[in-house]
């Protein structure tokens, strides 16, 4: 057996437990049936396009929503729920050993497992895309597929990469009441409390500055650090990302920011965007969501004694 056999038998297992049929539902409700609604009976004109529902961002620098960012939200509960007990269970059931008693090592363990549960979350989404896809061509809408296709890309990005961190959270836990506390906790933060670190952090350090210099970082500093430390956010780099589709790399970039943000940033973003906010920065993070929480757990659990 090796990482091929693992990952087969991870998605064999996630069928048979019918976990693959629950978030297939769940996303499908989310995804296909909300675009149901949408053109189906909000936007009845001739004038459907995808970007009204998917492409829409709403910023009213108190309140902020997008459709786009639901989906997120959901998508990375799912991911996280379908990983984070995958290394934890095996070890409190004792199976661990015996299949590492198998021609397996711990490499083997690692990726066959997370590319068989990450495997579960793709198709979930792969499904619910395909019946999303049928509504949009019923009702007429118009796909816009150089926006929607990159769009659906990385929303599986994105389960990749919370299955990711599930696996790296699973493979480095002593316990699976210390994964399952670890995952809620990260994914508390990164829904719901996010936002005041990347504000706290600027903060801080213009308090620190100012008493041991006493210098103090300028509105407009503390405002770059903070989108700055919100790009470390998963979610939001996902949603920053979709954004710039369907709008300007500027409009994009103020996806999510407060109104002193916004007064402080456009002007600049406006004129040029800078290098470090740019796409394909925030793509390369991205993408580093998906490898680094992989390999800090695959080294934890090297060392770890079963």
């Amino acid at each position: 057996m090796t990482w091929e056999a693992v990952a087969t038998k991870e998605f064999r297992d996630a069928v048979r437990s019918r976990w693959l049929q629950g978030a297939t539902l769940v996303l499908t409700i989310l995804i296909a049936g909300t675009t149901g609604v949408v053109f189906g009976f909000i936007f009845s004109s001739e004038a459907q396009e995808v970007s009204l529902l998917f492409g829409t961002f709403i910023n009213l620098g108190l309140f902020n929503f997008s459709f786009t960012g639901l989906i997120g939200l959901i998508l990375g509960f799912i991911a996280l729920s379908t990983t984070y007990g995958s290394i934890t269970d095996e070890r409190a059931s004792g199976s661990i050993k015996l299949l590492l008693s198998l021609p397996n090592d711990r490499q083997d363990v690692v990726v066959g497992k997370f590319l068989g549960r990450t495997a579960v979350v793709v198709a979930s989404l792969v499904i619910a895309f395909v019946v999303t896809f049928v509504i949009l061509i019923t009702t007429g809408t118009q796909l816009q597929l150089g926006m929607f296709l990159p769009h659906i890309a990385l929303t599986m990005l994105l389960g990749i990469v919370f299955a990711a961190i599930g696996l790296g959270i699973s493979a480095a836990a002593n316990s699976n009441r210390e994964a399952t506390l670890s995952a809620m906790a990260l994914y508390l933060v990164f829904a719901l409390l996010w936002g005041a670190v990347a504000s706290g952090i600027p903060r801080i350090l213009s308090r620190a500055t100012n008493q041991i210099n006493e210098l103090s970082l300028s509105e407009t500093t503390q405002a770059t650090l903070t989108l700055a430390i919100s790009y470390v956010n998963p979610l939001r780099l996902y949603e920053t990302l979709a954004a710039q589709l369907y709008s300007s790399p500027a409009s994009a970039r103020l996806v999510n920011t407060s109104l002193q943000q916004r007064s402080l940033l456009a002007s600049q973003f406006e004129s040029s965007v800078p290098l470090y906010f740019s796409g394909g920065a925030l793509l390369f993070v991205f993408i580093l969501w998906a490898i680094l929480p992989i390999v800090v757990g695959y080294v934890a659990f090297e060392r770890r004694d079963l």
